[in-house]
């Protein structure tokens, strides 16, 4: 389970001294300073920033979507109030100061989507051909459950064109991550939510370029998922827009009933919202690995591979309240890919890391031009958590070639409780920047930003920088 957020309670495993040789995994020094940014809070326009998408700008530029959080002190309680925020740094990892126009530099704070709600942080984030953007999240607390999508300029303004002022509201929904097709419509995934029968039911919108449903997608422009059974819940964690404008869905349905667990979900859905018949026979398949007895599984994030093939990373139940790191592929057709992880449970890459761990959750998943899976996750346990993530080879095995034994782990607040890893992109030159959030100190709640970008290429780098 991820850390909340509301009120937070709250050296380098991977060295961040400069090496005579970079190899893939290490920092760039020439990222922030010593390979790591940070953007610190000051507890009025922030007390903390976590990023949840980033997007790596043809400018080089890098932009990160989430939220912002701060502490609003009318008596009786000082309460948490969450709003989406975007925060643009330049490629040096610096803070952009000509991007928003908060007293945080790079910081652009998103207004009140849903009117009264206290949180209201972005999910997931999309940017259009002509340098917009399109964003989703969910509105709660203080009013009735409603998903948004938003659309804003290039400099984080909400786009008037869109909706109502820039914004489409769906009541009673959760909204998790949005895509852009080839003909730039809006597909969004997430849950609608039953009050009456307490069902999530997995659903599929897609928007035309002016925020009006595509009646000519599903039915007027939804398109709903039951998996096996309407009468239980099934969750969108990630979509993938493939070949064709078809979409992948990622995510995990409660095959033993509501309240027990779930099996990992994948559907494939043609362009007009219709299953894709040539996928798993009906178009969606829920399963789990036979070799094991996890009744906790779900796919987290997707990357397609350009044959058809999707590669996924998710968690599965590792031991009583447990939950673990897990890599998958499936074929086109969508049976499992035994090509793809380990001799004993092939399909399934399962890599033993973070015994101390109660639980893992994958933040981001990137492909490599190689075919190589990087997966971020953040995790709880008792002891301090890291910037954390793992590369397997692309048939499905630990790459040792990367970081430390194929593991990345960092720890970018040294003095202070923990630093988490939100989201994770690759740049058009190869290399790989994770962003999250940092508590600094004990002494003050504050959490703020931190970025660091690892390098992919390796090359020789002499000790004073220069190549």
């Amino acid at each position: 389970m991820l850390r909340p957020l509301l009120p937070y309670a709250a050296v380098l495993a991977t060295s961040f001294t400069l090496p005579c040789f970079a190899a893939d995994g290490d920092p760039d020094p020439g990222f922030g300073s010593g390979g790591v940014s940070y953007v610190a809070v000051d507890d009025v326009a922030a007390r903390e920033i976590y990023p949840r998408e980033s997007i790596a700008l043809p400018d080089g530029k890098l932009l990160f979507a989430g939220a912002r959080n701060k502490i609003i002190p009318p008596a009786p309680f000082f309460e948490p109030q969450i709003r989406g925020m975007l925060l643009r740094l330049n490629a040096d990892g610096s803070p952009d100061a000509g991007f928003g126009n908060t007293a945080i530099p790079g910081l652009v704070e998103l207004p009140d989507l849903a009117a009264g709600q206290r949180m209201q942080g972005i999910e997931s984030i999309a940017r259009f051909a002509d340098g917009s953007y399109v964003a989703v999240g969910t509105a709660m607390v203080n009013g009735p459950l409603m998903g948004y999508v938003v659309k804003l300029t290039a400099s984080g303004d909400l786009d008037g064109s869109f909706g109502g002022g820039g914004i489409v509201l769906l009541p009673s929904h959760y909204l998790h991550v949005v895509r852009l097709d080839s003909q730039q419509r809006v597909v969004v995934g997430g849950e609608h939510f039953d009050g009456g029968t307490f069902v999530s039911t997995s659903t599929i919108v897609r928007f035309d370029g002016t925020g009006a449903y595509d009646a000519t997608f599903g039915d007027a422009g939804v398109a709903p998922i039951a998996w096996t059974d309407a009468a239980s819940s099934g969750y969108v964690h990630d979509l993938a827009i493939v070949e064709g404008d078809k979409i992948v869905v990622g995510g995990g349905f409660e095959a033993n009933g509501s309240g027990l667990g779930t099996d990992y979900a994948l559907a494939r859905l043609d362009a007009d919202g219709s299953f894709d018949t040539s996928f798993a026979s009906v178009g969606w398949r829920v399963f789990h690995d036979p070799s094991e007895t996890s009744i906790v599984n779900a796919v987290e994030r997707l990357a397609p591979l350009a044959d058809g093939r999707i590669a996924f990373a998710g968690y599965h139940n590792t031991g009583e309240n447990i939950t673990g790191l897990v890599l998958g592929r499936v074929a086109t057709d969508g049976s499992t890919d035994a090509t793809f992880g380990d001799i004993a449970n092939p399909g399934y890459f399962k890599p033993s890391i973070l015994p101390a761990a109660e639980t893992a959750n994958v933040t981001g998943l990137v492909m490599q031009s190689d075919g190589k899976l990087v997966a971020s996750v953040a995790y709880y346990t008792s002891g301090k958590e890291n910037f954390f993530a793992v590369r397997s080879t692309a048939d499905g095995a630990l790459d040792t070639h990367f970081a430390a034994a194929g593991i990345y782990d960092a720890d970018l607040a040294p003095d202070g409780p923990y630093s988490e890893i939100g989201t994770l992109l690759l740049q058009p030159d190869g290399n790989i920047v994770a962003g999250g959030r940092a508590q600094r100190t004990s002494a003050s709640p504050l959490v703020d930003f931190a970025a660091t970008r690892l390098l992919v290429t390796a090359d020789v780098i002499f000790a004073d920088g220069f190549d």
